[in-house]
């Protein structure tokens, strides 16, 4: 429906609304295009700088916290503090806890001096526990039952762990402490674990290493799980699912791109701290960071108005000069459609318009022609109808021939039955048995215009053909029907046999003069290659073939040939069985002259269609 309100506007119109649309959609996409490159130079600033920063950030995050693994490691490994440790843990006593608290604040007190991350400082065991004295102890605490506790629980629990930001359970005040937490033990009692606990604080971590980094962007920390460090902005849980799904899906350490975080699509570029695999995110909002180019959004929309009302107003003059000269064309046009065939439009001009209207002249002319032809071919259309008309009855008058020459088969059935009566009546039996006889005969010849019946009835016809010569040559032959009953429902080609019995009666029982026998019987055959097959003998003890004779005839089977007219039935017989099986079936003879001759017939099984 929208189409076909479009096609009925006028050209005129349709000619400002296109070169309208046409600017407009040229600026909008120059615009559009403008806009997206000033995105994408945003964006690829704002990627390269995060890049510079999330890589400075982390090399100076992997150097402070190197260095306090490396005092963690100093402070365990000094004969000085593991000496008087490994005393106190083979046999505890009041004077040796005294020299091990002395040692270990000492060293304590080293690793938080040397580094102001460290927030506070504690050895942990089941014997004891000691920090530097510089905080207020939270005697509360229970190491087995806190978030320590339940990670070195774990026997396959590392020996260095970097816990996630958590309020601290050690000291009072409640600091947000990052726990950088080593397990050792003393080589005079190993089965007893001590852990070296280093607190980092989060609020220092932010204030010193983050710094001005905010100007750019927002800073995120997580550990390897996704688990909180630190970060300037608030971090849901949901959110840092999100991360973990982006990192699962990218096999780089370090990668930019979009995200969706705390409901709002943040450019975002992440690195790594190598020495625990904290995962740093430099997050920006990306609408606040385009914000500086929405005002060039707004000033193409209003330059892409202002050029679309111009060129509303040029495309309306051209438009109405040049679609004037078509106007006075249409005139003439609707003048012709009206039924007047004199209307011609005669333009000066050799442009396109000039090249309508002699192609319009042109048409009218052949238009007003082929009117004039139009009648002489309405008279010669008469002329063939009236022929059909004669064809269509002649075709009628013949269907109606077809139909009387149905009713004469019927007819000879009806008198073969009467015969059959009264012969029977008048006690002519061998009258009544032949008419009934040939009454089957016919009746399973004609089977309805069908050429494939089945075997039952054309062993029936053929039972019909050998009751009849039974009653002409009763004293010197005999006939034998052995089929089995399985095979009776299967289809074969209508009146095959027929002709291969009579041909055993004529050449070869007749020729006896004496008693003779006919035998019919088929059987089933397999074969893996040709599948399942029926093979019928008919076979008589008559004259028998010559050898000649008999390759002859052969042979004439094979190649479809033959020159004896007296043999035609049977090659007819073979041809049509090829024709309708296929080669592989037909007709074959084996004889033994003077004694006996096999006619053999090959079909495939088929089995009868319904309707």
């Amino acid at each position: 429906m929208k189409l076909r309100g479009i096609r009925g506007i006028s050209f005129r119109r349709k000619m400002t609304w296109i070169f309208t649309i046409v600017c407009i959609f040229s600026t909008s996409v120059a615009g559009s295009l403008y806009y997206k490159f000033a995105e994408k130079e945003i964006i690829d600033n704002f990627t390269a700088n995060a890049e510079s920063l999330v890589s400075q950030l982390g090399n100076t995050l992997d150097t402070r916290l190197e260095a306090v693994n490396r005092r963690a490691f100093a402070a365990l490994t000094n004969h000085s503090f593991i000496q008087p440790f490994d005393d106190y843990m083979s046999a505890p006593s009041t004077r040796k806890e005294v020299i091990i608290s002395t040692e270990a604040a000492y060293w304590l007190k080293d690793i938080s001096m040397a580094e102001p991350l460290v927030n506070s400082t504690l050895i942990y065991t089941e014997r004891g526990s000691w920090d530097d004295y510089t905080k207020a102890r939270n005697w509360e605490f229970n190491f087995g039952e806190s978030a320590f506790g339940r990670f070195f629980g774990d026997k396959g629990a590392p020996s260095i762990q970097w816990m996630p930001t958590m309020r601290d359970e050690i000291f009072r005040g409640g600091d947000m402490v990052i726990p950088y937490v080593r397990r050792f033990a003393s080589t005079k009692n190993r089965k007893t674990p001590a852990y070296l606990i280093i607190q980092l604080d989060q609020k220092v971590l932010l204030e010193e290493i983050i710094g001005n980094t905010k100007k750019l962007g927002e800073i995120l920390i997580t550990d390897s799980e996704g688990r909180y460090i630190a970060g300037t902005m608030d971090a849901r849980n949901e959110d840092l699912k999100n991360l973990i799904g982006v990192n699962e899906n990218h096999e780089d350490k370090k990668y930019g791109g979009e995200i969706e975080y705390n409901g709002e699509v943040y450019l975002m570029y992440k690195g790594v701290v190598d020495i625990n695999n904290w995962q740093i995110y430099m997050l920006k909002s990306k609408s606040e960071l385009l914000n500086s180019i929405g005002n060039m959004g707004r000033l193409i929309v209003g330059l892409t108005a202002v050029i679309a009302g111009i060129c509303l107003v040029i495309v309306a003059l051209l438009s109405r000069q040049l679609t004037s000269s078509l106007h006075r064309l249409a005139v003439q046009m609707n003048r012709m459609r009206n039924g007047e065939m004199e209307a011609r439009y005669y333009y000066p001009h050799k442009d396109e318009i000039g090249s309508l209207a002699r192609t319009f002249n042109y048409m009218a002319d052949k238009i007003e022609r082929a009117m004039k032809k139009q009648e002489e071919y309405i008279a010669v259309l008469k002329e063939e109808r009236d022929f059909v008309e004669q064809v269509q009855r002649q075709k009628r008058k013949a269907e109606l021939r077809a139909l009387q020459a149905q009713i004469n088969p019927h007819f000879l059935y009806n008198t073969l039955n009467t015969i059959t009566w009264l012969a029977s009546d008048q006690g002519m039996d061998e009258i009544s048995i032949l008419s009934n006889s040939l009454g089957r005969f016919f009746r399973i010849s004609l089977s309805k215009g069908a050429e494939v019946i089945t075997i039952k009835d054309e062993l029936e016809h053929v039972k019909s053909y050998l009751a009849i010569q039974a009653i002409r040559y009763s004293e010197v032959m005999q006939y034998e029907i052995d089929v089995p009953e399985e095979l009776m429902e299967y289809t074969i080609l209508k009146l095959v046999l027929q002709p291969i019995v009579e041909n055993a009666i004529y050449h070869g029982i007749k020729e006896k003069e004496a008693m003779g026998r006919i035998r019919i019987w088929a059987e089933k055959k397999t074969d893996p290659a040709a599948g399942e097959w029926i093979r019928f003998v008919v076979e008589d003890d008559g004259k028998g073939i010559p050898p000649d004779k008999l390759e002859q005839i052969n042979r004439g089977l094979e190649e479809g040939t033959t020159d004896n007219r007296d043999g035609y039935g049977i090659f007819n017989v073979n041809e049509r069985i090829k024709l309708y099986y296929g080669e592989g079936y037909g007709l074959c003879y084996e004889s033994r002259e003077g004694e006996w001759t096999k006619a053999i017939l090959t079909i495939s099984m088929r089995v009868k269609e319904e309707g």
